[in-house]
């Protein structure tokens, strides 16, 4: 049997019911051998028990307190030993060919990010995301959002960042750009990810043949504190830590932020995205110690960076349908 070339890191907390369908499918995969990590993050329900009786080649490892979604999944990166490593959302299922057709553009060095196709689980299977695209004034939008799965992108067409429901690393780019920030928790970590690899001088790309479906929102219920909070908070550490020229760009950040709270109030959520918002001022020494160590290690220039980045902001988040209220990350 050939040596694994990819490790596929599920974490989970209480994912019992999705589990049975998605181990399923990934033993189903076809054209590459890999291994599967499931990382579970202290959960109440028997997905342990689940794993263990029904699935013993599956590597499983047990936090022994609760430590998020970012935290998760670097213990199933620090865990493997092949050159590639895939996040996967425990509450998914992917389709026979997902894993090769997500591994196939690293055949190209400077790839060292892939997005996939991540439909909605439920009929008519709409677009969740096909990767991550992020605006000057600071916001990250799912492509294609709750789009008809015909209106995918092509391959050519390049996201930002893979969305953390299904995203494929190269392991060397990893070493060089560090794991995701554990602060974080959940939401924007991503993105985060994203810049330090486009400053690193790596490329994502999107494979529209890796093809995985998700239950939306199946962690955190969209209207939930710990939702707003965080995304909020992370969004802001996002684009003061890692967005080129930020004087230049600021009046849009200001303005967009403004029009966030007014969304957000409207939607009855406003004190958890404010009190977000207030919360990264205590992480603005961990801020600071981000951009030097993008600066320091980048590879590209500022107008290289900015060129990924949608400079349109008012098209992308106000007239675009959906896109304010939707954050990004693997949850």
């Amino acid at each position: 049997m050939a040596s694994p070339l990819a490790t596929v890191i599920i974490p989970n907390y209480n994912g019992r019911r999705f589990l049975p369908n998605l181990l399923e499918s990934l033993a189903a995969q076809r054209g590459v051998e890999s291994t599967i990590i499931i990382v579970d993050d202290v959960s109440t329900d028997d997905s342990v028990e689940y794993v263990q009786g029904r699935w013993p080649a599956v590597q499983l490892i047990r936090h022994v307190e609760n430590v998020g979604f970012a935290a998760s999944c670097n213990a199933g990166i620090r865990a493997a030993t092949t050159p590639f490593v895939v996040l996967l959302n425990n509450d998914t299922h992917v389709e026979a060919n997902w894993l090769a057709e997500g591994l196939r553009p690293f055949d190209e060095p400077d790839v060292g990010s892939v997005a996939s196709l991540a439909l909605l689980a439920e009929p008519p299977h709409l677009i969740d995301t096909a990767g991550d695209v992020y605006s000057v004034a600071g916001g990250a939008v799912k492509r294609k959002h709750l789009c008809p799965r015909e209106d995918s992108p092509e391959s050519e067409s390049a996201p930002f960042s893979p969305s953390g429901v299904s995203a494929f690393y190269r392991r060397d780019a990893l070493e060089k750009t560090g794991l995701l920030d554990e602060r974080f928790e959940s939401y924007y970590e991503d993105v985060d990810l994203g810049f330090r690899m486009a400053w690193a001088g790596y490329r994502c790309v999107f494979a529209p043949g890796s093809v995985c479906y998700h239950h939306l929102s199946a962690s955190y219920h969209p209207r939930s504190w710990r939702y707003h909070y965080n995304s909020a908070r992370n969004a802001e550490i996002v684009w003061w830590s890692h967005m080129p020229r930020r004087v230049r760009f600021l009046p849009a950040h200001l303005v967009f932020l403004a029009m966030q709270v007014m969304h957000k109030t409207w939607q009855g959520v406003g004190p958890a995205y404010v009190a977000g918002k207030l919360g990264a001022l205590g992480h603005w020494g961990h801020v600071l110690h981000k951009r030097r160590e993008s600066v320091g290690r980048a590879q590209v220039s500022t107008s290289k960076i900015e060129e990924q980045l949608v400079r349109d902001w008012w098209k992308l988040h106000v007239r675009s349908r959906g896109s304010t209220s939707n954050p990004t990350g693997g949850a």
